[in-house]
């Protein structure tokens, strides 16, 4: 049940065709839209929503990555960190799945004519081959040969051979035609394997022209490892934040992983609010909104109920004034979305909370726009609220505004620091992000509203539904 607040005030109540077929870079309206387009790649969740809706473009907002290697005068960026790696190659590695400490690089040249590149174990290329996405570059990697001469650092500047080969293929005229994929992709690399992944990524900054340049890695340990190989004349600067500047402002594809993950966690969190007993404590809630979540394609991440801390009761109470927030993935890319809750007849001042927070979310969603910055944002917004307010002192109240995508705060922090320390951001068109409005206090529950938007050129777009912020149960 949803409580209308001034009512109540008032009344009181085959995306590729097949690798046989097509070159692994041809892409087709059709096959985008394909029912088949599930994320088929060796990742039980989170997936793909299985329906024509699904987009497996290439994530990456090139004219924006482009623009921030400029500013930062680099010539390529280099990713280990996962998030990175997905960012920039539309791929999650088998081989991370298995804890792999290095399973996989992706490497995006400044120069517009170069390819993006994507470094995965030759075990990740059946997943490839199975075309569920549009992929950039490959260079595969195998293991090496005679590698006990190696015990000599002094030889530690020479590649290795690596095993070569390809998997064997019985009967051939017997194969499906995902096998044949699979054995067309066996072909394609059977001879060009490199022998680690760190002498693929070698290779892929040679082929990147950047051999001689300055890149901007996600993990120093890259740095490390063109120095144990003699690759020195290679500039690494830490670009952790080079790489965040660039993913707080959305391409078209990823506008549409938000739009799909936003609507999916806000249903499976509310779907879970109606299944709520009194007496129920976090563990028996979190297992609801693993199973709801799961309903809506989506993998949930966290959930925050009651208080930040959880119930301040150990559980469920009646007429005890709660908060919920809710974070999934789809694709790798977050749901959050928090709503004021409660059982029976809420009290008054949970109602005049509400009417606060409501409050405020109004004022920060109509003040949004690009070219504001956060703290002009949490100046105006704490001014509105502090004109209506009438919860005891000492009350906190938001607004906290944070990037989301995929990371649950995916935005850039303050450079030139030797720690993360938050930065002054300034709203720019096609940022996805939220505005948390809690209010927390000690003694007497918790109370919240949080939605998921994206900036416009004139404002803001809900990427979900922005409804009534208290749920009545």
């Amino acid at each position: 049940m949803f409580l209308d607040m001034d009512n109540y005030y008032t009344n009181r109540r085959d995306f590729f065709s097949g690798i046989a077929a097509a070159s692994l870079g041809v892409l087709t309206e059709n096959l985008i839209s394909s029912k088949n387009a599930m994320a088929n790649w060796g990742l039980i969740a989170p997936g793909a929503v299985p329906d024509e809706n699904f987009d497996g473009r290439s994530l990456v907002n090139k004219p924006r990555a482009y623009e921030i290697m400029d500013r930062e005068n680099i010539d390529a960026i280099v990713a280990l960190n996962p998030v990175n790696v997905f960012y920039l190659g539309n791929y999650f590695s088998y081989e991370l799945q298995k804890l792999r400490a290095i399973p996989s690089f992706a490497v995006m040249p400044r120069d517009e004519n170069k390819p993006i590149i994507l470094i995965i174990s030759s075990s990740d290329l059946w997943f490839i081959a199975n075309g569920d996405r549009e992929y950039p570059e490959i260079i595969p990697y195998s293991a090496p040969q005679s590698w006990e001469q190696y015990h000599d650092p002094e030889i530690w500047s020479q590649e290795p051979e690596a095993l070569q080969g390809m998997r064997n293929f019985p009967q051939i005229s017997q194969l499906t035609e995902i096998e044949k994929g699979w054995l067309e992709i066996e072909n394609r690399f059977k001879n060009t394997k490199s022998p680690t992944p760190e002498w693929a990524l070698v290779k892929a900054l040679k082929e990147s022209g950047v051999i001689n340049g300055r890149i901007a890695v996600d993990d120093m340990r890259i740095k490390e490892i063109l120095n144990t190989l003699d690759v020195s004349s290679i500039e690494c600067l830490p670009g952790d934040n080079t790489f965040r500047k660039i993913r707080m402002v959305k391409s078209e594809v990823e506008l549409k992983h938000m739009r799909t993950i936003a609507k999916a966690n806000q249903k499976a969190c509310m779907a879970m609010l109606s299944k709520i007993e009194i007496g129920m404590d976090k563990n028996e809630i979190d297992k609801m909104f693993l199973v709801e979540t799961a309903k809506n394609h989506a993998k949930a991440m966290w959930l925050a109920i009651g208080t930040i801390g959880g119930f301040i009761d150990g559980k469920v109470v009646e007429g005890r004034p709660m908060m919920v927030d809710a974070v999934s993935q789809i694709n790798f890319y977050h749901g959050d979305f928090g709503r004021t809750w409660c059982i029976g007849e809420p009290r008054k001042d949970l109602l005049d909370r509400v009417k606060i927070l409501k409050a405020g979310a109004e004022v920060a969603h109509n003040y949004i726009k690009p070219g504001v910055k956060y703290s002009e944002l949490r100046k105006h917004v704490s001014e509105a609220i502090a004109k209506i307010n009438t919860a005891p002192s000492g009350t906190i109240f938001g607004p906290s505004p944070h990037s989301v995508g995929l990371q649950h705060t995916d935005q850039p922090y303050r450079d030139g620091l030797p720690f993360q320390v938050n930065d002054d951001l300034e709203f720019e068109e096609n940022m996805t992000l939220t505005v948390d409005m809690p209010s927390l206090e000690p003694g007497w529950g918790g109370a919240h509203l949080e939605d998921l938007i994206v900036v416009k050129k004139n404002g803001i777009e809900p990427l979900s539904e922005i409804d009534n912020p208290l749920v009545i149960i």
